[in-house]
């Protein structure tokens, strides 16, 4: 077989080199349109990313509207329990705490007569006539005492945290504590410290303002005959909170000089309210007189204060009255 040259030198041709085998070159239409389908691929991915996000989302929210159902029948189960608790043998207590929680719905916000949970009608209806508040008697005593309160709490804040309950012969006490919050105020200084806005406005201004937070406790007692409140305790340590305020003793000491605060925690002026103490004294005393008019022991009066002294003060004129609760004499109603 004759080689390439000797083929052209015969045919007087200039032979061509050969060249190595490629793979056939892909078409430009082709080429266009891989490129024109690889947008739509993309497009597709982020179509796919969005569907699974979205069935997650969904997940989540069906999640979350199962876990509003268990909490709903949670709760609808605590009533039952509840509700199935006041029906055994405490049914009585369960009253009367229901009784107390109501309290405390009414008064959520202070006196506000003619609201939808009237205050008035409440203590006309819970409340005995002769209602025992601390040495004072009378359902008034309470209405004005809940208008001073909230003429001096400003935004005030009353909120039911727990109760427990305790029965004797004759009577049911249940002991509740209340968190309570306001903002002090000019009234708040007003009614509780006439004399320290008077006196000390320095100090004063730098209460305005302020928000006033604490937790008190309150004592109901009452009759198992009557099923009504006939005696009513309560206890606010001012002294301990307004010390939070201030800071300084001393401070502190010149703002309860003269504060309208009694130990019983009434503020204002009490002037107007009827003693209990006095009104049994003078029954005991008529009658005694009654029977035989010369057994009537000459009138003693003997005057027992307790003073409490906040430390760093030493000073006899910012020597003040204790606010906190002092014993007293239990009384048994028959």
């Amino acid at each position: 077989m004759q080689s390439f040259d000797s083929i052209a030198e015969t045919f007087d041709v200039i032979p061509v080199r050969s060249r190595p085998v490629l793979a056939p070159r892909v078409p430009v239409v082709t080429a266009l349109a891989a490129a024109r389908r690889a947008p739509n691929r993309r497009k597709k991915l982020k179509w796919r990313t969005r569907d699974c996000q979205a069935s997650q989302l969904y997940n989540l929210e069906l999640d979350i509207m199962d876990l509003r159902q268990e909490i709903q029948r949670l709760t609808e189960y605590r009533q039952i329990l509840n509700a199935r608790t006041f029906n055994h043998r405490d049914a009585l207590d369960g009253y009367y705490v229901k009784a107390v929680r109501e309290y405390y719905r009414v008064f959520e916000n202070g006196y506000h007569p003619g609201a939808q949970l009237d205050p008035i009608q409440y203590v006309m209806q819970v409340m005995d006539e002769n209602l025992i508040m601390g040495r004072f008697v009378g359902r008034g005593v309470m209405l004005h005492q809940w208008e001073q309160y909230t003429k001096a709490l400003s935004g005030l804040e009353f909120r039911f945290l727990q109760s427990q309950v305790v029965s004797a012969e004759g009577r049911t006490i249940v002991t509740s504590s209340a968190s309570y919050k306001h903002v002090v105020t000019r009234d708040t200084l007003e009614v509780m410290f006439p004399d320290a806005l008077r006196l000390y406005p320095h100090i004063t201004a730098r209460m305005l303002g302020r928000v006033f937070k604490g937790v008190g406790k309150f004592d109901f007692t009452f009759d198992t005959q009557t099923h009504s409140v006939i005696s009513f305790d309560f206890h606010l340590d001012f002294l301990e909170e307004f010390s939070r305020l201030l800071g300084d003793p001393r401070d502190l000491c010149a703002i309860f000089e003269g504060a309208r605060i009694s130990e019983d925690c009434m503020i204002g002026d009490v002037a107007s309210y009827a003693e209990w103490a006095s009104q049994q004294d003078s029954e005991d005393v008529s009658t005694v007189a009654a029977a035989n008019p010369e057994a009537i022991p000459e009138p003693t009066f003997e005057q027992v204060s307790e003073e409490k002294v906040p430390s760093g003060c030493e000073n006899e004129e910012h020597r003040q009255p204790s606010l906190t609760r002092t014993p007293r004499p239990k009384y048994i109603w028959e």
